[in-house]
């Protein structure tokens, strides 16, 4: 029986800038996903749950979502950016071993980070990620522009 997941999508930047979030079910119904979209879902819900949250498994999520809104300079927010999405990786991978019935497109090959902007001005950045299936599909994920203090 094939397994699905719910699928979530970005929000328009507009409402995420009136609303503050940028993901959302997206569809009435929810629409039952499955190979590269699957994992896709998989890895952007590990990076962004903070860890401690999830009561299941204290261990599971990052500590991404805690630079946004911390005093954290912006020179060393792509370093903590790294360590978030190496630790998410991670994760994906001893998820993804147990379970023998995914396919190569739901299976995690890589994610890194493939361009790291900064807006001094802001203060911010955009962490823009290269997500790679072991199917060989890719893709280049914009996380929204992270907002730091000063």
């Amino acid at each position: 029986m094939p397994r699905y997941d719910i699928h979530v999508q970005a929000l328009p930047v507009q409402e995420q800038r009136d609303t503050f979030k940028f993901m959302s079910f997206g569809f009435s119904p929810s629409v039952g996903i499955k190979g590269f979209q699957m994992l896709l879902n998989q890895w952007v819900k590990c990076l962004l749950t903070p860890r401690n949250s999830d009561p299941t498994d204290l261990s599971y999520g990052t500590d991404f979502t805690k630079i946004i809104g911390s005093t954290l300079p912006l020179a060393d927010a792509r370093d903590v950016s790294g360590i978030a999405i190496d630790e998410c990786n991670d994760q994906i991978f001893k998820i993804q071993q147990a379970d023998s019935t995914l396919t190569a497109s739901e299976r995690l090959a890589n994610a890194e980070i493939v361009d790291f902007q900064t807006d001094p001005t802001a203060p911010g950045f955009s962490v823009y990620v290269e997500i790679k299936n072991q199917a060989r599909e890719r893709l280049v994920l914009n996380l929204p522009a992270s907002a730091l203090t000063e």
